[in-house]
This record gives structure tokens, C-alpha cells and sequence, in this order.
């Protein structure tokens, strides 16, 4: 399952990796352009690192949880753990990727 809300994208995944650390608070994302959020609705945020992935940051959706922003859609969420990812696009003027902004 892959979901998406402006420059994020949530994508279902089996489980949440074992040291995954949980981050106080409710913000997933901070948008660069408008300084809007996106933010959970009951779910928790967590951050993992390792030499292989870098950073990635992971949700764990209760049930009724809801990814919310100020320019999108409510989002409803099934229970379970989502991989976040900040969606990119490719500029064919430069020939560059860059990440989308909302």
C-alpha cells in the first residue's frame, strides 16, 4: 500500500526495525516552501539509521490515525508501519532530480 500527500509519500511495510528510536511529537515533515506540516493523527514517529539506509523515518499507525496538512486532504490510515519518503522529481531543463516542495 502506498499513500501520498504533497511532497510524501508512505509506503506499508511488514514491521518497524528493532532500533528504531521513537520521536517526540507529531510532525512527519516540515514543508520548505510554506513551513506547513505534515502531521500524525494517533500514530508515532520514529527515526532509524544504519551504514546501509542512512536515515529513514517510519510511522506506526493505531487505529484511526490520520496524516493531516494544511494544503492537502486528510489522509485515513490503516493500522500498521509505513516507510515515510520524500517524493523527488526529475527537471528535464537541468537534467537534475530534486526533491518536490509543498
Amino acid at each position: 500500500m502506498i499513500v501520498r500527500q504533497g511532497d510524501l509519500l508512505l509506503r506499508k511495510v511488514e514491521f518497524l526495525p528493532k532500533r528504531a528510536k521513537i520521536i517526540e511529537g507529531d510532525i512527519v515533515l516540515e514543508g520548505e516552501a510554506t513551513g506547513h506540516a505534515h502531521r500524525i493523527v494517533n500514530g508515532e514517529i520514529f527515526r532509524f539509521w544504519s551504514r546501509e539506509t542512512g536515515n529513514q523515518l517510519f510511522i506506526k499507525a493505531h487505529e484511526g490515525a490520520t496524516l493531516v496538512h494544511e494544503e492537502h486532504s486528510p489522509i485515513d490510515l490503516k493500522s500498521g508501519v509505513y516507510e515515510v519518503r520524500r517524493q523527488r522529481e526529475y527537471d528535464p531543463d537541468t537534467k537534475s532530480v530534486r526533491w518536490i516542495m509543498d
